[in-house]
């Protein structure tokens, strides 16, 4: 691991033991046991335990089960930056050199030839790095959305909403999306223009408590659960397309304002 990536992470905050359980993520490339992790960063199982923990309440990492056991893994690389540019204006200056090691990484995620197709986000810092992917791996600029308003501006940061709309807008990413007709959804509507959106809506009894997205070849789903607020982010071409024809034809027979 060339030495510059290696300096590069300790200054997103992360202590010394932190950033090499991060770096052994980034060069695995996919899901791994906690045992195989705490070799490649020559720490012990324990003391990896309780960094990847921390890890994953910072958004850095996510985790998934299989037989029985956890696995974990790390972020896209090319979600560095962005989560750099939450953290806040202390960080900023270290957004540009981690985007230029952006191309390392890569290769070395490249090595072992897995490159994850479904990833897992817990709390509601991974539900903000799941949202992050809908704008910075966006080729086509467009989201097609199913949404709850209400759950998610309840259960949400409302400083990081901001953020993402503003973001979002300056991207240019237009969103279409579909929400329950509720007063508050009403009213959240009329900044539609101005948040680069369009809403049709349908019923209000059927209430959403999250918010799933369609884009490239992606689908996003957020549960804004109040115990255990989760995102997925599924990376597959047949299920987003058909995801699409779903929204399509729901946005067809839907009001709209």
């Amino acid at each position: 691991m060339p030495l510059a990536i290696k300096k590069a992470l300790e200054k997103l905050g992360l202590r010394e033991k932190e950033a090499r359980v991060l770096l052994a993520l980034l060069e695995s490339g996919g899901p791994t046991f906690v045992a195989s992790i705490a070799r490649a960063a020559k720490l012990q199982r324990t003391t990896t335990y309780g960094i990847l923990k921390d890890l994953s309440a910072a958004g850095l990492v996510t985790s998934a089960k299989k037989a029985g056991a956890t696995q974990y893994q790390s972020i896209a690389p090319e979600l560095l930056p962005a989560y750099i540019e939450r953290r806040g204006q202390e960080l900023l200056d270290t957004k540009e050199e981690v985007a230029k090691l952006v191309p390392q990484i890569k290769l070395l995620r490249s090595k072992a030839h897995v490159l994850p197709k479904v990833q897992f986000f817990e709390g509601t810092e991974g539900i903000e790095q799941a949202f992050e992917d809908k704008l910075e791996n966006n080729a086509d600029k467009a989201l097609y959305e199913f949404t709850g308003m209400d759950a998610g501006y309840e259960k949400m940061n409302h400083k990081f909403i901001d953020y993402y709309l503003n973001k979002r807008a300056r991207l240019k990413i237009f969103s279409k999306y579909i929400s329950p007709d509720t007063p508050f959804a009403q009213q959240k509507a009329l900044d539609d223009e101005k948040h680069f959106r369009k809403v049709k809506f349908i019923p209000a009894k059927y209430k959403m408590d999250t918010e799933i997205s369609i884009y490239d070849n992606k689908v996003s789903l957020a549960s804004f659960s109040s115990e255990n607020p989760v995102a997925i982010l599924i990376e597959d071409e047949n299920l987003a397309r058909t995801m699409k024809q779903i929204f399509d034809y729901i946005e067809s027979t839907a009001n709209i304002v």
